[in-house]
């Protein structure tokens, strides 16, 4: 191996190098951060539409039952699910505790948490049907 040789295989060591270096740093800066939970003072806070996708409804598929629920001031909500094959509604009454939402039905059993992630507020809701399903939503601000 001559020395020219030598010296174009250090150079492509080195710019390999620093790509394997220079990779992960470009990588973590663009992830998202960590969302942060944000207590619910009043009902006020959260009150108006929020929108999002819901994941674990039965006989649900990813991405394809979109939820929007309306709250309101005194504590009662709206909600309605768009699916493929028709539109679920429902409606109830939210209670104030430790920071959070919760509401308790026949059906399931919901608590809703703000979080703020990059300035932007979005509400998660964690669920329970009374068959036992869970259910996750994390919704923001409708338009």
């Amino acid at each position: 191996m001559g020395r020219y040789q030598r010296t174009l295989l250090l150079v492509r060591l080195a710019l390999v190098s620093i790509a394997i270096i220079a990779a992960p740093a470009d990588l973590y800066a663009a992830r998202p951060s960590r969302p942060t939970a944000v207590a619910i003072s009043d009902m006020k806070s959260v009150a108006g539409r929020w929108s999002g996708i819901l994941y674990g409804r039965p006989g649900g598929q990813r991405g394809q039952d979109w939820i929007e629920v309306a709250i309101h001031e005194d504590g009662t909500y709206t909600l309605a699910s768009a699916r493929p094959i028709g539109v679920f509604e429902g409606s109830g009454k939210v209670r104030l505790a430790d920071g959070r939402l919760t509401s308790e039905g026949e059906k399931a059993r919901l608590t809703f948490t703000l979080y703020q992630r990059d300035g932007k507020r979005f509400l998660r809701i964690d669920g329970t049907m009374a068959s036992g399903q869970p259910l996750q939503a994390d919704l923001h601000p409708a338009r």
